[in-house]
């Protein structure tokens, strides 16, 4: 089973994916690039997610190993944000509708 890495790779970029091995190098399965963004001065730094292979036909690529500086575990924030962008299931934010926020007819 493929476990979910951060890898920064030795163009500078980080990519976060379901990573594995094979003859060719590291295969890589839905992978996104972690893009920092700071939306101003002063303010907190946000990380955004973007598809790495956003023209190719599948959702599987293969890194020659010697483009990779190293692989890490993501933080937790990071994996669920990058979970929710990869899975097929619609995870709701709790409280939505509750009996207090319901109209009254």
């Amino acid at each position: 089973m493929q476990e979910v890495k951060i890898l920064r790779l030795s163009t500078g970029e980080d990519v976060i994916a379901k990573v594995g091995e094979n003859d060719q190098g590291v295969s890589l399965n839905k992978p996104f690039v972690i893009i920092p963004q700071q939306m101003g001065p002063g303010k907190p730094i946000q990380l955004m997610m973007s598809l790495y292979n956003a023209f190719g036909k599948s959702d599987n690529i293969t890194i020659a190993k010697d483009k990779v500086v190293f692989i890490t575990d993501p933080k937790d924030e990071i994996l669920k944000s990058y979970q929710q962008n990869t899975s097929s299931i619609i995870t709701g934010k709790p409280n939505l509708i509750t009996e207090s926020t319901l109209p009254k007819l």
